[in-house]
Parts: structure tokens; C-alpha cells; sequence
């Protein structure tokens, strides 16, 4: 949901529209961390067009406290738990209001109001491998009820891009069963952990790394687009983000990585900053791009 407040001497008035979000992605995405991050938005940068980032409801709240207690204390979050039936999903509910510097015109606060539900990663590998499953038809009936899609991938995890597209057009099969009302669904498709080098020197073009590293994914998502009439766009974020300005390295503690992708900690929570979160929000909300969004 996003509103726009209007402000003159009289009257104040607000619009709002609903956005419906679902976060899929496999395990060790960076799901949950991306939300925590985002809610807990830590060491804002001044000149970011943010100015607040509001929880609304417990779940939310909740996840400032895990980026409180386990992030910022450089611990990893404990993994979603797929055993939860769909009604039991946690679903995050945020308030995120951009400076009216930043709007389309002057003296309007831009709201980005958006509920996320986060499924464990054993949903999305699910999908591959098993059929007839109830728990995850039940999954899939959720998702119906987005408009919105947030694809989350381990940048470096190019190696099994088969397996995402696979899981993906299955995904996507169950998508094209809905009817939303004559709107059209947006997906996308959001790269973590850009911290890491050879994301970080390509994170200002998300659709040609995509692309690079993503090929299979990438096919499916645009076939899907030009022949259902959704929305499909690339984002890049961190949720940690980078130390130093002129020989920047990622405040990140690697502690493995394999073809499964990269586990990390925050190395300096003292100066914990994540780039690119509200960015897909932003244009899954009102189906346009914020450039300044991508930085901060």
C-alpha cells in the first residue's frame, strides 16, 4: 500500500493503494537479514531520500529486535521455519516515508505502507522437487494474493541457476492461475549480498549481472513478462553493506561459501550500513525507479 500526503495550509489529504508482497527465495538468501535490515535501517545516511522506516505491527517490531540482539552483535539469524502452516507465515507490516525533497512535487511526503510475508527456503527448492505436497499448495494459493513479488537471490550462487529456473517456472505456473482484477503483477528479481567484489563493481547495472549470472532466470522471468503482461525489473542491495569510501570492502565476515553461496556476519556493526533495500519496494509499490533509492 502507498499513499501520497498532500500538505497545504488547509488540508491534508491522503491516498493510499495496496501492494500485497511475498519474499521468496532458497535457503541462505538473505530473506529474513533484508527484512530485518530494512526495518531496523541502521547509521541512515543523511542524504538518503528515507526519512523513516516504521514498524506496524508486532512481527515487525520482532525483527528490529533480531537485528538489535543477533545482527548488530555480528551472530547469524536462525533460519525460517517452513513447518509453519501458510496463516502461521509472519507477516511484516512497515511504514516507509521519503523526504519531500524527493518527491514529484513539493511539500508531498511519498508513504510506502508494504506487508511481507517471508517463506522459509525449503519452500522454493520444494518446488523442485516435490509434487502434490499440500502445505505447499497451500503456499502457492498464498502467493496468488501478491501483486507484488520479491525474488531474492544469493549473488553467488550463479551455479545453480538451472535449479532456480526450474523451481521458478513452476513458480511462475502457479502465478498465471490468478486473476488480479485487470492489475498486473510485478516481480522483482533482487540480488543480495553485493557486498561481495565481484558483485560490488557491477551493482549499478542489475539486469546485465542478471544476465551474466542468471541466464536461465533471467529467460524465464522475461518470457513470463512479454506473454502474461507482468512486471519484471533488477535490483542489487546488501544488507551489511561496505566499509571506506576510496578502497571500499564489504563489512562482512565471510564464514563459508560453496555452491550453496556465502554465510557472512556484520564485521563492524558500528558502521553497519545496507545500500539498495527500499529500492524494489519502492517500484513494486508505484511501478517506477528511484535512482537515489539504489544507494541507500
Amino acid at each position: 500500500m502507498f499513499g501520497w500526503l498532500k500538505n497545504n495550509k488547509e488540508t491534508q489529504e491522503i491516498n493510499d493503494e495496496s501492494a500485497v508482497i511475498r519474499v521468496i527465495g532458497d535457503r541462505g538468501s538473505g530473506k529474513t537479514a533484508y527484512m530485518a535490515s530494512m526495518a531496523y535501517w541502521p547509521n541512515a545516511n543523511p542524504d538518503s531520500p528515507v526519512q523513516s522506516i516504521i514498524p506496524i505491527n508486532d512481527e515487525a517490531n520482532e525483527l528490529i529486535a533480531q537485528a538489535q540482539n543477533i545482527l548488530e552483535q555480528g551472530l547469524q539469524l536462525e533460519p525460517t521455519d517452513l513447518d509453519a502452516s501458510v496463516m502461521d507465515v509472519k507477516d511484516y507490516t512497515l511504514s516507509i516515508t521519503l523526504k519531500d525533497r524527493f518527491a514529484v512535487f513539493r511539500s508531498q511526503m511519498l508513504k510506502l505502507n508494504i506487508s511481507c510475508k517471508d517463506y522459509a527456503g525449503e519452500f522454493f527448492s520444494d518446488l523442485i522437487h516435490k509434487v502434490g505436497d499440500s502445505r505447499l499448495e497451500d503456499y502457492l494459493e498464498d502467493c496468488l494474493e501478491a501483486t507484488g513479488i520479491l525474488f531474492l537471490l544469493d549473488g553467488t550462487t550463479h551455479r545453480k541457476d538451472s535449479e532456480y529456473a526450474n523451481g521458478l517456472d513452476k513458480f511462475l505456473m502457479a502465478l498465471d492461475r490468478s486473476d488480479l482484477d485487470g492489475k498486473h503483477r510485478r516481480i522483482a528479481l533482487v540480488m543480495t549480498k553485493c557486498e561481495q567484489s565481484e558483485l560490488w563493481i557491477n551493482r549499478h547495472k542489475p539486469k546485465e549481472l542478471a544476465m551474466k549470472r542468471f541466464p536461465q532466470v533471467h529467460r524465464k522471468l522475461q518470457t513470463w513478462s512479454q506473454t502474461t503482461g507482468g512486471e519484471v525489473s533488477y535490483f542489487t542491495t546488501s544488507a551489511f553493506g561496505m566499509l571506506g569510501n576510496q578502497f571500499p570492502e564489504p563489512n562482512a565476515k565471510k564464514l563459508s561459501r560453496d555452491r550453496n553461496g556465502t554465510t557472512s556476519v556484520i564485521k563492524n556493526p558500528r558502521r553497519w550500513r545496507p545500500f539498495g533495500l527500499v529500492a524494489p519496494i519502492y517500484w513494486l509499490c508505484t511501478g517506477q525507479h528511484h535512482k537515489e533509492l539504489v544507494k541507500g
